[in-house]
């Protein structure tokens, strides 16, 4: 099993998460709210093609790609990572939560490299791809989970 870890690394969030932890409280519903998030940020990216922490274009196919894809069977102009959409449908279908934790990913073989890229010589190789993220978080969600955690706090 392959396991991909983004964390979330901003400290307004972390804190008033803390304090929800340290009030004893059953985080369940907030962090099934962040977890919906997630996933909505990580199906963004997938319809624009960019890192949805950053807002950053993915690293456009290679000719020699596309040539191959036709090549093997593959018809019409498909987005970057979407040829099937098998990716894509592993993160929407991937949503968790408990009480002090919200997750999104993918348990897809090729997930990770996607990710985060590859070198060359790699296995299966080769392995040469560019990163092209598609989980994370941007500022505009980081203010919706916020919101959702302070909403929480105040009962709502």
């Amino acid at each position: 099993m392959i396991s991909i870890q983004v964390r979330l690394d901003d400290q307004e969030v972390m804190d008033v998460l803390h304090e929800l932890l340290i009030r004893g409280q059953d985080l369940t519903p907030v962090m099934r709210d962040i977890a919906g998030v997630l996933k909505d940020a990580s199906l963004r990216a997938f319809g624009n093609e960019s890192d949805p922490a950053t807002g950053t274009p993915w690293v456009p196919l290679k000719e020699g790609t596309t040539e191959r894809k036709i090549g093997g069977g593959v018809r019409g102009d498909h987005p970057i990572l979407q040829v099937i959409g098998q990716l894509r449908r592993s993160v929407e279908g991937s949503v968790s939560y408990g009480p002090d934790w919200a997750a999104v990913g993918s348990n897809l073989d090729y997930a990770a490299i996607h990710q985060f890229g590859g070198l060359p010589g790699m296995p299966p190789g080769p392995a040469a791809v560019p990163a092209r993220p598609y989980l994370g978080v941007g500022d505009d969600d980081l203010e919706e989970i916020l919101d959702l955690v302070q909403g929480y706090l105040q009962g709502g």
